[in-house]
């Protein structure tokens, strides 16, 4: 990344920090482009070269959190059996607890669906990336289906865990995650009880 490049990715990083800031506030709606701008430093010149609109600046966030997270989730070794779905409810479950003045910050301002869609567009083409055991090899409709199917458990989880006031420790709702992942597993092996 050159000096150029370097300034441009500040300057988004920075616009996106500020709207953060004055949404803690303000309704997302009611936030103009150069209230974000003064609120960075910056001007609405600077604003427009970074970003379209306040909506690109919410999906360049929801990138950043994302990215982040996949590289957390590629990091780790594939493991046999429950070990594998522990370790993967570990990160999950302890990102997103770093994050969760963000998450509840999107859930209040109504863009939890918004950052969902953008979960499911960038999960999607990562699917095999994450050697998984319940990864499903399929055609490409055929995981975006599973995709929706997984995402779906795990958006609902931080919309509920996150969204309160007190949420409970990361470790508690992992061991309710495990615990209903074992109770699916036993149904689908009726033999095994």
């Amino acid at each position: 990344m050159n000096g150029k490049q370097r300034m441009v990715e500040q300057s988004k990083q920075w616009l996106s920090e500020a709207l953060i800031e004055l949404m803690k506030t303000k309704d997302y709606q009611d936030i103009s482009i150069t209230e974000i701008a003064q609120k960075a430093e910056l001007s609405r010149k600077t604003f427009y070269h970074s970003f379209k609109n306040k909506e690109a600046v919410i999906n360049y966030l929801c990138d950043q959190l994302f990215d982040q997270y996949f590289q957390k989730l590629v990091k780790q070794e594939p493991q046999i059996g429950e070990a594998m779905l522990n370790t993967t409810f570990d990160i999950f479950l302890n990102f997103w607890w770093q994050q969760r003045s963000i998450i509840r910050l999107l859930i209040q301002q109504g863009l939890f669906d918004h950052m969902n869609e953008i979960w499911q567009k960038k999960a999607v083409p990562r699917y095999n990336q994450f050697a998984a055991p319940w990864h499903v090899k399929g055609t490409p409709k055929q995981v975006a289906y599973v995709m929706a199917f997984q995402l779906g458990g795990f958006t609902n989880i931080l919309r509920l865990w996150l969204g309160q006031d007190s949420p409970e420790a990361p470790e508690k709702i992992k061991d309710l995650m495990l615990l209903a992942a074992r109770q699916l597993a036993d149904s689908l092996n009726p033999q095994k009880n």
